[in-house]
């Protein structure tokens, strides 16, 4: 067979494959879209119409594959109010205000980010900020975890939220001593602002997937699991893929109960290609640590009357089962965020349930979060075959308030290295925009958890096999991506020296994204 002659040759790095193979070689052959060879001397592959490239010394790594994020929702974030940015009441006020300036009276506005334990006294917004901020505009600024909202009082008032307005299902209207909604919204109570939120146009959609790709990119993120909330999102993405548009690899998780509508498009055939694929459905068990919603054990240790609540999509466990399983049947994944050491045993629970009904297969079930773990469950996710889908940077936003909210149960808290000790499988994401999409401040986080509870930390290499072969694993693209391997696409990141050292510093550093391929081509 002839020796097939590669478009370009990269010499002089140190290209970390995370193939079993050769973990670590120098030289790496692309030709067309795909690698063509790794190893340590290529010379056969190279004419004189070969391109070479010196890496003189830098590192390469496969493209990074981040799990879980809201593709959209994420470049939506960067165009939208900077609440993030606030470090005070007075600060929050000032970044609302500029934003609304010269904005149409009454208009919508939308932001997010914000978390009050970046404030000065830790203290939650209140609808008067935003009515002082910006007066008769309707609003709903989330908090970076998603799972709570603050609104103003003109989006309140089109809601019909009032003293007397129940708690829906699956959520908490905050209410002050009179009984009158602070505009604190958590989890389902959220709905019933973002409801009415006008739809968003299809320039509004092209200016965001722009964004977010613009952004991913820029940081070495070349593939990842959307956890899409809005099916219109879904129809977006892949007219998108047909038109040729998307320059990040997407796989795509739909609502849980959107079954019957996913299964009637399924079934009259979808388009998927390279870099649009669907993978499964995605359901809510719990809500989240910060907003007091994640479903615990026992009750918080600062609010003891409180342990936590349901999501709304786990309002009928029967049907969540079964939907799973019908998915399953026909070889799409499921994959459930969990939080709470409750969620957690209840979703184990409910995916053992699955596995035993439907009989073995390569299902890959997914728990997306898997931040409170009972030692007891800690042991389950192996023989299952369940993938702990984890955001580390998440574990160092915790490590603000955790102690304070769980007290000794923290011991169990994002429990990395115990996982990997009972033989799971992590796979490493970002949730963006709760947290920056960033490969280098997730693999530091895995890695260094800000100094909090670090009996749980695990190596940096095993934090890269989690952002890039495990990652792929996790969504089904391991004949593909996430390795650097002849006959897998090439895309790849190149990397300052200094990423080899990531586990000796304590601060996260900056700039080491050098240069991102796709396809063999520089982007």
């Amino acid at each position: 067979m002839p020796i097939r002659i590669s478009d370009k040759l990269y010499i002089n790095g140190i290209i970390l494959t995370q193939d079993d193979e050769g973990r670590q070689v120098s030289q790496l052959a692309t030709r067309g879209k795909k690698i063509l060879a790794v190893g340590n001397d290529l010379s056969e592959h190279k004419e004189a119409e070969t391109e070479t490239i010196d890496l003189k010394g830098a590192v390469m790594v496969p493209g990074f594959i981040d799990a879980h994020v809201h593709f959209l929702w994420g470049g939506e974030t960067l165009l939208a109010i900077p609440v993030h940015e606030a470090r005070s009441k007075s600060d929050f006020i000032d970044i609302v205000r500029r934003f609304a300036e010269g904005r149409h009276p009454g208009s919508w506005l939308k932001g997010g980010g914000w978390n009050e334990h970046h404030f000065t006294d830790h203290s939650f917004p209140h609808r008067n900020w935003l009515d002082e901020a910006a007066p008769g505009h309707p609003m709903i600024l989330t908090r970076h975890d998603g799972h709570s909202g603050i609104a103003s009082s003109a989006a309140l008032d089109l809601a019909g939220i009032n003293s007397e307005t129940p708690d829906p299902n699956g959520g908490v209207i905050d209410r002050d001593e009179h009984g009158e909604p602070t505009g604190l919204l958590r989890d389902a109570a959220i709905e019933l602002v973002l409801d009415l939120m006008p739809e968003t146009s299809e320039s509004e959609l092209i200016k965001n997937l722009e964004t977010s790709q613009k952004y991913l990119l820029e940081r070495g993120v070349t593939s990842v699991g959307d956890m899409i909330y809005d099916m219109n999102h879904f129809h977006f993405l892949q007219n998108m893929a047909r038109q040729g548009k998307l320059q990040v690899r997407v796989s795509a998780y739909t609502p849980i109960l959107k079954w019957q509508e996913m299964k009637t498009l399924l079934q009259a055939g979808i388009y998927e290609d390279e870099y649009f694929q669907y993978k499964g459905l995605k359901a809510f068990s719990d809500g989240s640590l910060g907003s007091h919603t994640a479903l615990m054990l026992e009750p918080y240790e600062d609010s003891p009357e409180s342990a936590g609540i349901y999501d709304s999509d786990w309002k009928d466990v029967t049907l969540i089962r079964e939907t799973i399983a019908d998915a399953d049947k026909m070889g799409y994944q499921s994959v459930i965020h969990a939080i709470g050491d409750r969620a957690m045993r209840e979703v184990l629970d409910v995916f053992e349930e699955v596995i035993k009904e439907n009989g073995p297969r390569d299902r890959r079930f997914r728990i997306e979060h898997a931040q409170h773990i009972h030692p007891q469950d800690q042991t389950r996710f192996a023989p299952l075959g369940i993938i702990a889908s984890v955001q580390p940077a998440h574990c160092v936003d915790d490590s603000l308030y955790a102690d304070k909210l769980l007290g000794k149960r923290c011991d169990y808290a994002y429990p990395f290295q115990s996982l990997q000790q009972a033989g799971a499988l992590l796979a490493f994401g970002s949730d963006w925009p709760v947290s920056p999409a960033d490969p280098v401040a997730t693999i530091h986080s895995a890695v260094h958890r800000a100094g909090w509870r670090t009996t749980e930390a695990i190596s940096l290499n095993d934090a890269l096999e989690a952002h890039t072969r495990q990652a792929a694993y996790a969504g089904f693209r391991e004949h593909d991506l996430g390795l650097l391997k002849a006959g897998h696409l090439a895309d790849f990141v190149i990397l300052d020296p200094d990423f080899q050292h990531l586990d000796a510093v304590d601060e996260i550093p900056g700039g080491l994204v050098e240069a991102v391929y796709m396809n063999g081509s520089k982007v």
